[in-house]
């Protein structure tokens, strides 16, 4: 398959403006003609130059980005993810110790162009970064518990965090994903596996074992995914783990571990069975830990808090409005000032104090 480097030649352009993106070497087109000479900088001025030619090399292979994502970066971000107070965040101490995220990112293979996409997504799309980090963490406990190889762990922890890098060449992030898709902008999303699996087959370090199961990620036991539609005995071992590791912790960016059951059983027949044991396992000492009923507890508490909040600022409102003309122009009021420092700052976050339900309801948990 032939990449298009349009979008992410632009993304690597975007982040030269941020940060020193420089040439390791002369960047040639396909017919040897120099564009940029060794040394030379990339950014916007000069990305018009690279779009207009097929590059001899891809642009990773020919630049280095400063302050490169690295293992300590991973690490770095993933005990972040592992201190929130979100379920997955929780359920995850549970299950491991703070050593954890160290030896899992340790087990992921990072070649320096690699290295450069990931520095792109760290700086232009960090919610794609941090995604991948936790299916590549989730994806590595599952096999653990599944008392996999450590070659095989290695393979999972790897596909795991790389298993959306297509997207960097397909401007994916930008779609209105929350909306139907029209046939090409359908047909980006149905391609970003194959997209991630090719770029992996550049590198003889990554094994044919991690390339299949980027591929396969989206693909469903019968045979109801993409992109291929293959069926439960034509998908690799690592591509049946990742593509119920993706759909969990895509889902948990929206749901909660119970709604999430909840889809599990609505597709019983989508997804292998190991890792979903592994998950009703965890969801079982998630429940008996009490984190469940915190939770809960911690809800019902910011839904009274926000109603009380939105009953006070609408009572002011109230007040403010009853004063005649001759009062509002001859005696200064504080509640009006006030009232609308608070609509700011509540507006901010997100929250509409007229929507109490509405606005809980688009609260994330810190999935």
């Amino acid at each position: 398959m032939t990449i298009t480097d349009t979008n992410y030649l632009q993304q690597v352009a975007q982040l030269g403006d941020m940060q020193s993106v420089t040439c390791t070497e002369n960047i040639l087109t396909s017919e040897g003609v120099k564009l940029l000479p060794k040394g030379a900088r990339i950014n916007r001025d000069v990305i018009d130059r690279l779009l207009h030619h097929k590059l001899l090399k891809p642009i990773d292979f020919t630049t280095h980005i400063e302050n490169a994502v690295d293992h300590d970066t991973l690490i770095g971000i993933g005990c972040e993810l592992m201190a929130r107070t979100s379920e997955t965040g929780t359920l995850l101490r549970i299950l491991r110790n703070e050593g954890f995220v160290e030896q899992s990112c340790q087990r992921i293979h990072l070649e320096l162009p690699i290295q450069n996409k990931l520095t792109v997504a760290y700086n232009l799309r960090p919610e794609l970064l941090e995604h991948s980090l936790r299916v590549s963490l989730a994806i590595t406990l599952i096999g653990e518990e599944l008392k996999l190889p450590e070659k095989e762990l290695e393979v999972l922890a790897t596909a795991g965090l790389l298993h959306d890098i297509g997207e960097l060449h397909l401007g994916v992030g930008d779609l209105p994903l929350e909306q139907n898709l029209d046939l090409e902008h359908w047909q980006q999303v149905r391609s970003h596996p194959i997209v991630g699996a090719t770029i992996l087959n550049q590198f003889k370090a990554y094994t044919p074992q991690v390339a299949r199961a980027v591929q396969e990620h989206h693909e469903r036991l019968d045979g109801s995914g993409y992109p291929q539609g293959l069926k439960a005995i034509r998908l690799s071992r690592a591509g049946r783990l990742l593509s119920f590791t993706e759909m969990a912790i895509g889902a948990l960016r929206k749901y909660s571990l119970r709604q999430l059951l909840t889809i599990i059983k609505s597709n019983p027949h989508a997804f292998d069975s190991k890792p979903v044991s592994v998950f009703l396992d965890a969801l079982h000492r998630f429940e008996n830990s009490g984190s469940l009923k915190a939770a809960e507890v911690r809800t019902k508490d910011l839904t009274a808090l926000f109603e009380l909040i939105s009953k006070m600022i609408l009572t002011a409102e109230a007040i403010a409005k009853d004063r005649t003309d001759q009062q509002q122009d001859s005696e200064p009021c504080l509640i009006d000032s006030a009232v609308v420092k608070y609509n700011q700052g509540l507006r901010r976050a997100g929250l509409d104090i007229k929507d109490v339900s509405g606005s809980l309801a688009n609260i994330g948990d810190d999935q």
